[in-house]
């Protein structure tokens, strides 16, 4: 899509967004950032986020997709009539989140060498300013025609450790609008509002005072920690614009803090959208027990701790 060009009509969970120029934007490029770690560091701080153009060698990032594209071909996933390339879901095809597709599966060992090689683990060097780490696991979002991501902060997930982590968003082909690739509200990682309730929550909770609720559900946040099931609302209560990209491309990374508020568009075309999320953070700092170690236990079983809500 050519910025300047009428605007289809986007969606995320099912909710029409406004897109008028005082609620709908495009997210700012960091190229000039790259610059000094100093820049880099202000513009983060600024923005909650650093949208680096084709960072990624392309011819690398699309090895992945075809090592993804070849296990959904083979579990049947895909339309016949297409390229497995294409990665046109077959009809009736559900899926969300897999990663139990590169926690092991056969493309593990090329999204690795992407997203914690060497250039992406200098950034981060870079970024922090100091020796960095990566959590273990890796999240895999394969994402069928259908709603997108409800609009969450990352930190309900994984805040047991350092609050100075950072996501890596890196879309696993090419992905205009339709296609349904992520979104942001802009200067939410600013609000102290949501600092002080929704951002010291923890999804893998038990409330012994609201039997068979976590501390997020006990506080009326529904889909697993999602913020808000209405985009569009919350947007109109944060203030800001939702902000997206015309086209995210393959080579193109999104660095964003764990306290800003994010989700996804509707898929509204026929072809999954892959992308991966990577947490990274400084060596030296306390991590998330969650998603370190040689198997990380994830979410729920012994990692669930009691609480008064």
């Amino acid at each position: 899509m050519v910025t300047g060009q009428p605007l289809p009509r986007l969606s995320t969970g099912k909710v029409e967004l406004d897109t008028s120029p005082e609620a709908f934007g495009f997210l700012r490029e960091s190229d000039e950032a790259l610059g000094t770690d100093v820049q880099l560091r202000d513009q983060i701080m600024e923005d909650g986020y650093l949208y680096m153009r084709d960072f990624l060698d392309r011819d690398e990032v699309a090895a992945v997709r075809r090592a993804l594209c070849e296990t959904l071909s083979e579990e049947s996933c895909l339309d016949p009539d297409y390229p497995i390339e294409r990665a046109i879901a077959k009809e009736g095809m559900a899926s969300y989140f897999r990663p139990d597709l590169v926690n092991g599966g056969k493309p593990t060992q090329l999204l690795r060498d992407l997203i914690y090689g060497e250039r992406m683990m200098a950034f981060f060097r870079r970024l922090l300013g100091g020796e960095a780490m990566h959590y273990e696991y890796t999240w895999l979002r394969i994402i069928s025609p259908g709603a997108g991501t409800f609009p969450h902060c990352d930190i309900v997930y994984m805040g047991r450790g350092t609050k100075q982590l950072y996501t890596a968003w890196v879309p696993l082909g090419d992905v205009p609008l339709e296609v349904g690739g992520l979104v942001v509200v802009e200067g939410s990682h600013k609000n102290e509002e949501l600092r002080k309730s929704y951002c010291q929550m923890d999804v893998d909770t038990a409330c012994t005072n609201h039997p068979g609720k976590s501390q997020t559900e006990a506080y009326g946040h529904k889909a697993f920690g999602a913020l808000d099931l209405d985009l569009r609302d919350l947007r109109n209560r944060l203030g800001g614009r939702v902000l997206t990209s015309p086209e995210y491309r393959m080579g193109d990374v999104l660095v964003f803090s764990v306290f800003l508020v994010h989700g996804s568009l509707d898929n509204q075309s026929r072809e999954i959208r892959m992308s991966s999320d990577s947490r990274y953070q400084l060596a030296s700092e306390p991590a998330d027990e969650r998603w370190i170690g040689e198997n990380p236990p994830g979410h729920g079983g012994e990692m669930v701790r009691d609480l008064i809500c």
